[in-house]
């Protein structure tokens, strides 16, 4: 009975750990964006440059869905590493990305 409550406990305590380092990978993530509208549109974000870091998230690529991203998009962003570089096409808009952390 013990040891079957001890194996159960360390299996939690691995889950655990696993999740916690998760949540730190990837509230360390940062990126440059720089959003350029397509041409005759207009819109807030018209030509500008934002750094996006996902400390302040409730989950990985939050920013990256509210923008309209498709999941595709979204696990080509998730998959970038430090200093590469990716274009995004959107219907208005095209997003040049910069992972810098």
């Amino acid at each position: 009975m013990f040891n079957k409550t001890a194996a159960l406990l360390a299996i939690n305590w691995k889950k655990f750990i696993q999740f916690c380092s998760e949540i730190q990978q990837f509230q360390e993530r940062i990126w440059i964006v720089s959003i350029q509208q397509k041409s005759g549109q207009k819109s807030n974000l018209l030509n500008d440059t934002f750094v996006v870091s996902e400390d302040g998230f409730d989950h990985p690529m939050q920013w990256m869905e509210k923008q309209g991203y498709q999941r595709e998009m979204i696990d080509d962003v998730d998959k970038m590493q430090r200093s590469q570089a990716l274009k995004i096409e959107l219907e208005n808009s095209s997003h040049s990305l910069i992972r810098v952390k």
